[in-house]
């Protein structure tokens, strides 16, 4: 059983990590189970699982369905605290923090269809969720853009999208182009 709680902990500690680091998913196109199953609740309750599970079996001689009694009765503690926390204070917090339109598209890699020339607008080209778009674009730092260059949005604003060439960032990236 000790293999198993360990097991169980080291699995709910990088789920958590893994949960930190992708967040909680802010659109509900998922049904509404998600939001009582989710990655942080399902790592909080595995991290406790294995955590008071181990020292059970270890130190207790208590059997194995006792063992998991106990150790499930933590996971439960724990996820409930978690669905608290996640309702009274992500959730809300996340309400109120608006996405700047202006920078949704920002990184969006795009190409231009029309080139871009100084003191004129061009025109760029790009797939979002499988549908085509495309916009007026002035280049970022003033500078001509060919056409069918690469380009990165920076963002769009008022119906313009200000963009840099994908080879200018790729140098200061040091990336291959």
């Amino acid at each position: 059983m000790r293999i198993a709680f360990l097991v169980v902990l080291i699995a709910g500690l990088g789920l958590g990590v893994v949960s930190m680091i992708a967040g909680i998913d802010r659109d509900s196109r998922h049904g509404g189970w998600v939001k009582f199953v989710n990655a942080p609740i399902v790592a909080i309750a595995a991290t406790l699982f294995g955590l008071v599970g181990y020292p059970v079996a270890r130190y207790s001689t208590l059997g194995p369905l006792p063992q998991v009694a106990i150790a499930g009765g933590a996971a439960l503690v724990g996820a409930g605290g978690m669905m608290l926390l996640i309702a009274g204070w992500a959730v809300p917090s996340a309400r109120r923090d608006v996405p700047d339109a202006r920078y949704l598209l920002q990184g969006h890699v795009a190409r231009v269809s029309r080139a871009i020339e100084p003191g004129r607008t061009g025109e760029i080209v790009f797939d979002e969720d499988g549908v085509r778009h495309s916009h007026e674009a002035v280049s970022l730092d003033g500078d001509a853009i060919a056409l069918d260059a690469d380009v990165v949005i920076h963002r769009i604003e008022d119906g313009l999208a200000y963009v840099e060439r994908w080879s200018k960032i790729a140098r200061e990236l040091e990336l291959p182009s």
